[in-house]
């Protein structure tokens, strides 16, 4: 720009999949090409593709973007030293352009949004990062000074100034909001029949909300994993308890959601009423595979909760947690209440705990 001599350089973008996200990755690449000259756009997922964006570049800056990053290159990213911007966006608004853009229904929307989350989750390592986020005090110039500040710090106002001029005379930064980024009548249309009710999406809504810490660097206390989410036999709603009474079966499995590389443990809490005669049930996490599993004794009556710690190494792989009555049940009645998991320090399996006698 003007002829100010920078030095090519690289700079790693992420974030989900949402159009202020991807107005982001276009102002990156805008600023870097601005003040460094020819730059190469890289919108990648994975060290392979890295590798051979990198011998298309000469001696130009590289702009690497990406929003579901496989584990290799995740890891890269947080080990490579180089700068990292991370754009965060409302999660109502990820699970809403999920939806419109990837033609998905609800459930499959929210599934691909924790995803694409635990997939981007290693950012938090990173040593030098600046996180993004779309606020209503943001605007596109206050975030254009943060990325040159963040990117060539120390240089001055007349730097910033300069950049976000250059841009705005070449019209590739407004000083108001792109009326697409926020405006969803400018979004794709829904599928036919994929809109849930109002009670459905504030549940979804909220299991995505819960993972949205892990793209503005805070690492979750507990994630829930609302009850809809999960599947009983019986196609009853989750309010109604589940008679345990006939044969050995499953009685409960789900949700199928995705959680970041590490150690885990799940907390299933419930409420029985009436075995007196004693259920024999086994659990288990599946994470491709069986990767954990315990049997116990139902107790007769109360509210109870069951641990099980598990270890996750990809990302793309979703989660599911099965309940099973062993053998056939003479009486009972058996009502989950919640589901969450946490970070485990280490792999422990604990058994089942009595909270309260409360019947269900």
């Amino acid at each position: 720009m003007n002829g100010v001599p920078f030095a090519s350089t690289g700079v790693v973008a992420l974030g989900v999949s949402t159009p202020f996200v991807y107005w982001g990755f276009e102002l990156v690449r805008d600023i870097v090409e601005a003040i460094a000259g020819r730059t190469v756009w890289l919108h990648i997922a994975s060290l392979e593709q890295l590798r051979e964006g990198f011998l298309r570049r000469d001696s130009a800056s590289v702009v690497v973007t990406c929003d579901l990053p496989d584990p290799d290159f995740a890891e890269f990213v947080c080990a490579s030293g180089l700068p990292l911007i991370v754009f965060s966006d409302d999660p109502e608004a990820f699970l809403d352009w999920a939806m419109r853009s990837r033609s998905m229904g609800a459930v499959e929307a929210a599934r691909f949004c924790t995803r694409m989350y635990s997939a981007l989750a290693p950012n938090l390592r990173a040593e030098r990062k600046l996180v993004v986020a779309a606020r209503d005090d943001a605007t596109p110039e206050r975030i254009a000074a943060d990325v040159i500040e963040f990117l060539w710090p120390g240089r001055g106002e007349w730097l910033v100034h300069g950049v976000v001029q250059h841009l705005v005379e070449a019209g590739k930064l407004t000083r108001e909001w792109p009326r697409k980024l926020h405006d969803r009548s400018e979004w794709p249309d829904r599928l036919e029949g994929a809109a849930p009710d109002a009670e459905s999406w504030r549940t979804l809504c909220a299991a995505v909300a819960s993972y949205v810490g892990l793209t503005e660097g805070q690492w979750p206390q507990q994630i829930v994993w609302p009850l809809a989410l999960f599947h009983r036999p019986d196609g009853r709603p989750w309010r109604a308890p589940i008679d345990l009474t006939g044969p050995a079966r499953v009685v409960l499995y789900g949700p199928y959601l995705h959680l970041p590389v590490g150690q885990w443990t799940a907390r299933v809490e419930f409420e029985i009423d009436g075995a007196v005669s004693g259920v024999e049930a086994s659990t288990d996490v599946v994470v491709n595979e069986v990767v954990t599993e315990k049997t116990f004794e139902m107790p007769a009556k109360g509210i109870f909760a069951y641990e099980l710690s598990f270890r996750v190494e990809n990302p793309h792989q979703w989660v599911e947690i099965r309940l099973f009555i062993k053998k056939s049940a003479i009486e009972g009645v058996f009502l989950p209440r919640s589901v969450g998991v946490r970070p485990a320090p280490r792999e422990t399996v604990e058994p089942a705990r009595q909270l309260s006698s409360a019947p269900p």
